[in-house]
């Protein structure tokens, strides 16, 4: 019997975190002797919806279950995200059960809580039709995290994707000090790069792979290959780390695919909070604001929206303050609601260049100052020593492009789960190999209990 157990919404701000009730779920099915049909998945929805705690980040688990009731996976489900979830205001923890093979509908929900902002109520009335087969529904509170849950199921089986290893630390532990060895890290970065990706950004001199926050992850390695993730847990990880983990997992993941930003629509059907792709010309100059922030007015025939390049993008910055009036560009990111909507852009498709021109009147010849127009009809005089002429012509200079047609992405300090660092554009992600079937990609290092730190 397939069972598919899907959980979500269970951090907040505060701590806590997603992955590691996966990481005990794990351990826990493991130590049972069920059949894990696919690596567990760390699975990013849609990174604008307003009530998201963190990452928004939701986790499922692919099982053959002969020998396991569904009350006894629900008792246990229940149990542990009881005892491991953050009680705060933003939470609203959601577990399923999915018993059987995944069908359309809910591949489809997947799709669009990648893109869209899903109604709790519109998924409470599907599962009651029976759209997503046979689900058993758990939670706190509203419950919310059941949309994620089954958007979470709805990825299996998951064709674009890469991996992440995670080492967890004490998950009481709420110090911020530094556990990591920096140096370690970036030469295991500069070894087997561009397979491994996002862990040191060395323009800002800054690690990427170890969270900021108060949770129970002390480090994370995102790669497109389990080896390198396996070569660090085996030589890497005693050097890097200061303080022996709790436990590993490694996650098969939508992360870094660009998956929400898939679907293209006009500027007419956009909506709050979509995650989207528009394609238009820009009409006018760009507008450098407060703080630094680049605007451009993008239009196709259903309209214009204002797309807002943030100066934290950096490279995307740059090259919006490049932009000129009838530019063709495809721009993908999150339709956010302020005055009317605005498209906070992610990345740019510059699709073909208009010459850049500019028209000047003309010189004056007699002392060389720019003229003026003299009026209607009259031509051009100069204001610093008074000639007047009326068959003098204003000039048109044609300046290059320092722009050419291409993707443009943001600076690494920009980067979302979800986006595609360029390092690993048009790369493809390598097969499991022995990982699933030797069982390697999960493991307590320590006891979870703080008070008894023996082997395991």
């Amino acid at each position: 019997m397939q069972v598919h157990i899907g959980v979500d919404d269970t951090d907040s701000p505060q701590g806590f975190c997603t992955t590691f009730l996966g990481f005990l779920l794990t351990l826990e099915f493991k130590r049972l002797g069920l059949t894990f049909l696919d690596l567990p998945y760390l699975v990013r929805l849609n990174p604008n919806v307003p009530f998201k705690t963190r990452g928004n980040a939701a986790i499922s688990l692919h099982l053959e279950a002969p020998n396991l009731t569904i009350e006894e996976v629900v008792k246990l489900l229940s149990n542990l995200i009881s005892k491991y979830s953050e009680k705060h205001g933003k939470t609203s923890p959601g577990f399923v059960v999915v018993v059987g093979e995944v069908n359309e509908e809910l591949r489809k929900l997947y799709s669009r809580t990648l893109r869209e902002v899903v109604p709790l109520s519109y998924v409470k009335e599907q599962i009651k039709k029976g759209a997503y087969g046979e689900v058993v529904v758990g939670g706190i509170g509203r419950g919310r995290g059941v949309v994620g849950a089954l958007a979470a199921v709805g990825a299996y089986p998951l064709e674009d994707y890469t991996y992440e290893l995670l080492l967890y630390r004490d998950h009481m532990e709420r110090e911020t000090s530094k556990l990591v060895d920096e140096e370690i890290l970036i030469e295991f970065d500069r070894k087997h790069r561009p397979l491994v990706f996002a862990t040191y950004d060395y323009v800002e001199k800054r690690l990427l792979a170890v969270p900021r926050g108060a949770d129970p992850v002390l480090l994370g390695v995102r790669s497109l290959s389990p080896r390198p993730l396996l070569e660090f847990l085996e030589v890497y990880a005693s050097r890097a780390l200061k303080s022996k983990p709790v436990g590993y997992i490694i996650y098969k993941t939508n992360q870094a695919t660009n998956s929400h930003l898939h679907l293209k629509k006009e500027v007419g059907q956009v909506r709050p909070y979509d995650s989207v792709v528009v394609e238009g010309v820009v009409k006018g100059y760009p507008k450098i604001i407060e703080s630094g922030h680049v605007v451009v007015e993008l239009c196709d025939g259903e309209g214009c929206v204002e797309v807002m390049f943030y100066r934290e993008t950096g490279r995307l910055n740059r090259v919006a303050r490049l932009l000129r009036p009838s530019d063709r560009i495809e721009v993908g990111g999150g339709i956010i609601p302020r005055k009317g909507l605005t498209l906070n852009g992610e990345y740019v498709r510059i699709i073909s260049l208009q010459m850049d021109v500019i028209i000047r009147n003309p010189i004056c010849p007699r002392c060389g100052a720019r003229m003026k127009s003299a009026g209607k009809g009259k031509g051009y005089k100069c204001l610093k020593c008074g000639y007047r002429a009326k068959t003098l012509e204003k000039s048109i200079e044609e300046r290059p492009r320092i722009l050419e047609p291409g993707l443009y992405v943001p600076s690494m300090r920009a980067y979302r789960h979800l986006t595609r660092p360029r390092e690993i554009v048009g790369l493809a992600p390598e097969p499991l190999g022995i990982l699933l079937s030797k069982g390697v990609f999960a493991s307590r290092m320590i006891s979870l209990n703080p008070g008894k730190q023996e082997e395991i």
